[in-house]
């Protein structure tokens, strides 16, 4: 499976005339000899715009693939079966009649397979994807290609079937969902879209250091969600693009939404 997820991610997708990325490298150029396990899941960065708190969130296109997908071998070489023997590309206009040849259905069966662009719509992930996803008595599925060029118009690597690998087949729509927490105090706020995040952006910012409380009681908790009772001082503090809790002072990190 990561073997599978690391080849596409260095796949050379090639160099098409609207892809303008000569100046600064590709994807795929730029993902050579990376060592995809090593990544963290996610990384944020915020910034003190006069006072006013930026976040700047990216999820780890590698480590959000790998919790959500499996690889299924049969089913991929069956699509490249079908394809060759109607002298077909393998691209996404293949990969949707494919989906529609072995009747794959809607979300929960129901309708026909879609076909999904991250791009057009809120996306956290590193690198944009393209699926046809349907779904057939054996669950969900994809022909997934991953954006390896510069320019989101060209520059996608060959469809390769996965299956979505959640108990309701919905887990490849999580893209725009994460969670910005603090190892610290256990404090964290969620995003559904990739924008608001519990209020957690409408916290002024500051480059100055917060009169924070001096220790954290491990044994304060809440009853229901297991975060430490520390004061809100009111602020984030922003210190060479590391946000600080409003809590406690801890270093702020972001993972994926729970697959």
């Amino acid at each position: 499976m990561t073997d599978k997820l690391a080849e596409m991610l260095t796949e050379n997708t090639g160099r098409h005339f609207l892809d303008s990325g000569g100046a600064y490298g590709r994807h795929w150029e730029r993902n050579q000899g990376t060592d995809f396990e090593s990544q963290s899941e996610g990384t944020v960065e915020f910034c003190n715009r006069k006072g006013e708190l930026d976040i700047d969130p990216t999820l780890s296109v590698y480590h959000f693939l790998k919790g959500r997908l499996e690889y299924n071998p049969q089913l991929d070489e069956q699509y490249r079966e079908y394809a060759e023997s109607l002298d077909l590309y393998l691209d996404m206009s293949s990969a949707e009649d494919f989906a529609l040849s072995i009747d794959g259905k809607g979300l929960y069966g129901d309708g026909e397979p879609f076909t999904v662009n991250t791009y057009n719509g809120e996306d956290l992930l590193s690198q944009t994807l393209q699926y046809v996803y349907w779904t057939d008595e054996d669950g969900a599925h994809i022909l997934l290609q991953i954006h390896g060029g510069c320019d989101v118009r060209g520059g996608y690597t060959d469809p390769v079937v996965f299956d979505v690998d959640d108990y309701d087949g919905m887990a490849i729509f999580d893209n725009a969902r994460a969670v910005i927490y603090c190892d610290d105090c256990s404090k964290h706020w969620d995003t559904e879209d990739g924008c608001n995040w519990d209020s957690l952006e409408d916290y002024p910012a500051t480059d100055e250091r917060p009169d924070y409380p001096e220790s954290v009681n491990p044994d304060q908790l809440t009853l229901f969600d297991d975060e430490r009772n520390t004061p809100d001082v009111g602020v984030v503090w922003v210190d060479d693009d590391k946000g600080h809790c409003p809590h406690c002072g801890g270093v702020l990190s972001l993972a994926p939404w729970p697959s």
